[in-house]
């Protein structure tokens, strides 16, 4: 059986640490996304829901009615403690097992860095454009094809597979070595942990280990991403680039793709 890292866990210790700054900046990043209120009296449908956050802002902006799913039960349990008394649903399904017979079609379908960890991305990608109505808007965040993306693959099946002291090392040793290229640029390592703000608004502690561990992986190019989603007949709307620092010796970056549904 194919390891899998434990988002679930992960996202469950990232909910302790979630503060009015962490919700802003979930917001912020979809401001970016939607910028022109597309949020508002919107249904909304997140794939990979994660720890709620996302959905939680969605919320915030307007959207009418929010759903979420996600694989991992403990996901389910971080979204369903942190949207507590809010208008959401969320439900532990697999995207590759999702459909609009079972789940239904929304305004707008979202998915920040999950759909590169199912072990099958096109498959899953099909399936969440699938999920979209006509006229409705597709926002998808995808990491970006690297040279270094096989050796990233091995350390990731590697670090999930590993027990805990061992990702406590790999983890220590992978910090070491970023803060001291953060020091090296002359900035301070303190200031750059302090200020870190991830579009999930994830600490960045919890972002090293969810970068280091997350298998399975798999990743695109842009130009990938734009021909599959044409194909499902998409209309790219806006595009976010994020070209992966030193070819991707630290690892890969999110493209994020916001397209509209026009069969």
């Amino acid at each position: 059986m194919e390891p899998r890292f434990e988002f679930g866990k992960n996202w469950r210790a990232f909910l302790t640490t979630i503060t009015d700054s962490s919700i802003l900046e979930a917001e912020n990043g979809l401001r970016k996304l939607f910028p022109n209120q597309e949020l508002e009296n919107s249904t909304f449908l997140d794939v990979g829901c994660g720890s709620g956050l996302s959905m939680l802002a969605a919320i915030r902006l307007g959207a009418r009615e929010v759903q979420g799913i996600d694989v991992d039960a403990h996901s389910i349990v971080a979204a369903e403690q942190l949207l507590a008394g809010q208008n959401a649903r969320v439900f532990q399904k697999s995207i590759l097992d999702a459909s609009p017979g079972n789940i239904g079609t929304f305004d707008i379908v979202y998915s920040w860095g999950a759909l590169h960890h199912t072990g099958a991305m096109w498959q899953a990608l099909e399936r969440t454009c699938n999920l979209v109505r006509p006229g409705g808007l597709l926002a998808v965040a995808l990491y970006r094809k690297t040279p270094l993306c096989p050796l990233w693959t091995f350390e990731k099946r590697v670090y999930a597979e590993a027990p805990r002291v061992l990702q406590t090392i790999i983890r220590g040793a992978y910090k070491a070595v970023f803060l001291a290229g953060v020091l090296c640029k002359g900035k301070s390592p303190m200031g750059y942990i302090r200020d870190y703000r991830s579009a999930r608004g994830m600490s960045w502690h919890h972002d090293v280990h969810d970068w280091l561990g997350g298998y399975p992986y798999q990743s695109a190019t842009v130009e990938q991403v734009k021909l599959r989603l044409a194909n499902h007949g998409f209309k790219l709307v806006r595009i976010f680039e994020t070209p992966a620092r030193a070819g991707g010796l630290f690892g890969s970056h999110c493209d994020e793709f916001v397209a509209q549904f026009r069969p």
